[in-house]
């Protein structure tokens, strides 16, 4: 062990513990495990509790550790000592005595924890870790369980395997009490179903007590439980109802109703009438509610008829959109009720005339069906329309069709992937209750072989690949489609990999932050992407909760890709072009292609996600404009956030009148040519909205903050602890070297927060604030 550790650990030397700062990590690392033994037996001395002298060597000397372990990348070797410290803190008090205050136990436990779930995604520290942490989970201390509540949903990203295994704590904590903790239920699901079915009515009880971002999570739950056994589901159907008034829940509420309803119609009968009430109000959800309905009517003709009426009278008022998924649930309910069509083909028809195609093609099937049902027969031709992403085969030739009878047409128009999934299993349902229709002379869809479906024409713009199933032909785009069908493609590519895109994004946002917003600026000679960040706790004294930090990019693509990733991992199901954020990023991301011959939106949204290489340019890029100086990641939150939000205990100390003070002796650089320039000491004194310094004959000089542009520490690389530091205005650049490097980063802290301070209030002054040239910008986007 270093000789300074054993002088502070041994001999409880206060006075050199500063020193062990100023060792080099490398040259401490072979002794980490032999620190933390030592640490440990201090720790479980019986006077630790009523020492302070002893607290404060073991709160130092865990934070040079820590340090040392995440700056070498040698947490899979220090693992075991990290846990064997956490199993001492098992062994004492972890509840606060006050409630600002925790134990000193409890302290070592939180800078340990926060160590090693820096490095959640590395299996082997999980294996040995995960065992030790969820055992904190039955702690009375509340901060405590919640943070290792969050620790364990990083966790669960890339071990949910390893987390099952403690189904029965995390449970017993959840119902306890913490219900934070569901948030990884729906990802330990498949690894370990039975005790969660076991526990299935106690979650669906405290649905109510638990905040949205909970409920989100259950109800993620239910709808695997669903899927899994849906009769599972059935006893807690009036419960689930309840939720359809949360216009945020309504889509996850349905997803599993209909589920169950298609597993066993009567159990949602009884529901209809709310069903209905909720269309009413969300007219939206008639996508999924149709489904339940159409369920329903496969009971019997008189349900049947009940459903058909209802349907048929939503298809006037209904968004056109949604015309395609209630004409499939007409279709089906009908394949097994002939009769029923007659009554309701004269309203449909009014449909054919002035609506997309995609529903004039489903009328004339229904035409078509209605006319097969009632005896007529003729012989007609084979046409095939592809419509958006689904291409529906049809028996005779549709109004305006502009393609020869018997040949394959493809043009584009704006049918929902949701029509697929209904298509789907409306048909599923009434080919299981009738086979009669197929032989009582119900048109069937005849599909074209794989070596014919290889073969047929393509469009113009680019050639497409399919996979058949019921009677729609899923076609997946390759590079280049026409511009309509990119809704469609995003969306489908988005259901396909939501699982995989909402992982991508936990993993990274821990590396990169996402911006608040992006916007391409016209420049002097060319489009360029300007990002700007906000501080995400925004508490009493943040530094950007009102004004940004802003930075010109290098790599608008890489950028603009992550920003698309984020907003479909905060959302709960998949997000199509017609989304507001999606599409505003479109438009940056179309206005920054005019000048340049990148690749369309589509293609940068469904290729592969940003690789490591791509990640460390853009944190190099953080790292030039000095990003990292002024924010950094929260883990127990999962967020980034300013200095001044996340160690408020240090700010108080700068403050006066919520302005900082600093003051004392800074070496100026100056010097009229760059390789004459020379170091000066002045004195110093930042205090309100002004800088002043004493000049050698007497005269003090001001500098007014809010002249002050931006403010960066000089490092030679970017480990480096600065002891320099630059402040830029204008028209001039100042540089100056403090007395260390504490000292160095107080003033950088100072100013960082007097600039804040004084442009919000500029900025309360007045709602714009124009620095140098004025810019503008194009179009924007915001996460």
């Amino acid at each position: 062990m270093h000789e300074l550790f054993t002088q502070v650990i041994t001999k409880k030397d206060l006075s050199k513990a500063g020193d062990l700062f100023s060792l080099d990590d490398k040259e401490i690392e072979e002794d980490l495990s032999e620190v933390l033994d030592n640490i440990r037996l201090i720790a479980e001395s019986a006077d630790y509790t009523i020492s302070d002298n002893d607290q404060s060597v073991v709160e130092i000397c865990i934070t040079r550790v820590t340090t040392a372990v995440r700056e070498t990348e040698s947490v899979e070797r220090h693992a075991s000592a990290l846990v064997r410290l956490l199993e001492v803190c098992l062994d004492h008090n972890l509840t606060p005595t006050t409630k600002d205050e925790d134990t000193p136990h409890a302290k070592i436990a939180s800078d340990i924890m926060s160590c090693v779930f820096l490095h959640y995604s590395k299996r082997p520290v999980m294996e040995r870790t995960l065992p030790t942490v969820v055992r904190f989970l039955a702690c009375e201390n509340k901060e405590l369980s919640r943070n290792v509540s969050s620790y364990l949903s990083l966790a669960a990203i890339d071990n949910a395997d390893l987390l099952a295994k403690h189904i029965h704590l995390i449970l017993s904590s959840i119902l306890l009490g913490n219900p934070s903790l569901t948030r990884v239920l729906p990802q330990i699901f498949t690894q370990n179903k039975d005790p969660i079915l076991q526990h299935l009515s106690e979650l669906v009880t405290i649905l109510s007590t638990c905040d949205i971002a909970e409920q989100v999570s259950l109800f993620e739950l239910f709808a695997l439980v669903t899927k899994f056994k849906p009769k599972l589901m059935e006893p807690y159907v009036e419960k689930l109802c309840e939720f359809l008034s949360h216009t945020l829940l309504t889509p996850l509420v349905l997803i599993v109703l209909v589920d169950i309803a298609i597993a066993n119609p009567a159990s949602m009968e009884s529901h209809l009438p709310l069903l209905k009430q909720t269309v009413e109000q969300q007219p939206t959800t008639l996508t999924q509610v149709a489904q339940i309905i159409g369920a329903v009517g496969n009971l019997s003709e008189s349900h049947a008829k009940e459903s058909l009426e209802y349907l048929v009278g939503q298809l006037a008022s209904t968004e056109h959109a949604i015309q395609p998924i209630v004409l499939q649930e007409i279709r089906a309910l009908c394949l097994t009720n002939h009769s029923l069509l007659a009554e309701h083909i004269a309203e449909i028809n009014k449909l054919g005339q002035n609506c997309a195609s995609s529903v004039r093609i489903l009328v004339e099937q229904l035409k078509d069906d209605n006319q097969k049902y009632s005896g007529e027969k003729e012989m007609r031709s084979v046409s095939s329309q592809t419509e958006g992403n689904v291409t529906i085969i049809t028996v005779g030739n549709p109004p305006n069709n502009s393609y020869v009878s018997g040949t394959s047409g493809v043009k584009s128009s704006n049918v929902p992937s949701g029509s697929l999934r209904s298509s789907e299993q409306s048909l599923a349902r009434s080919g299981k209750v009738s086979n009669s229709a197929r032989t009582s002379g119900a048109s069937t869809p005849n599909f074209k072989s794989q070596a014919e479906r290889s073969s047929s024409p393509t469009s113009e713009k680019g050639s497409m690949t399919g996979s058949v199933s019921n009677n729609t032909t899923i076609l997946t785009p390759l590079p280049v489609i026409e511009a309509n069908s990119q809704r469609d493609t995003i969306q489908l590519f988005c259901e396909k990999h939501l699982s995989k895109i909402k992982s991508y994004i936990n993993t990274v946002s821990a590396r990169i932050p996402l911006p608040a917003k992006c916007c391409v600026v016209n420049g002097r000679h060319k489009r360029y992407v300007k990002l700007n960040f906000l501080c995400v706790k925004q508490g009493d004294q943040c530094l950007y909760s009102q004004i940004y930090f802003s930075m010109d990019t290098k790599n608008p693509k890489t950028w603009i890709h992550l920003m698309f990733l984020a907003i479909q991992s905060r959302a709960s199901t998949a997000l199509s072009t017609q989304d507001p954020a999606v599409s505003s990023l479109r438009a940056c991301w179309d206005a920054l292609r005019m000048e340049r011959t990148s690749s369309n939106f589509l293609t940068l949204v469904t290729s592969a996600f940003p690789s490591q290489k791509d990640q460390d340019l853009l944190i190099q890029e953080l790292h030039s404009v000095r990003y990292f100086d002024v924010f950094e990641f929260n883990a127990p939150e999962k967020v980034w956030a300013c200095f001044m939000c996340n160690h408020p205990d240090k700010v108080s100390s700068l403050l006066q009148d919520g302005f900082p003070v600093i003051a004392g002796q800074l070496k100026e650089k100056k010097g009229r040519w760059k390789f004459l320039k020379r170091w000066k000491t002045r004195y110093f004194t930042l205090s309100g909205a002004h800088i002043t310094y004493s000049k050698s004959d007497s005269r003090k000089e001001t500098l007014p903050v809010a002249k002050i542009q931006s403010v960066k520490a000089v490092r030679k690389g970017i480990r480096d602890i600065p002891r320099a530091f630059e402040i830029f205005t204008a028209d001039q650049t100042y540089i100056f070297k403090a007395k260390d490097r504490k000292n160095a980063e107080q003033w950088v802290q100072c100013l960082h927060i007097a600039v804040a301070r004084t442009q919000k209030q500029e900025k309360q002054r007045t709602q714009s604030v124009k620095v140098g040239r004025p810019r503008v910008g194009i179009s924007d986007t915001k996460l």
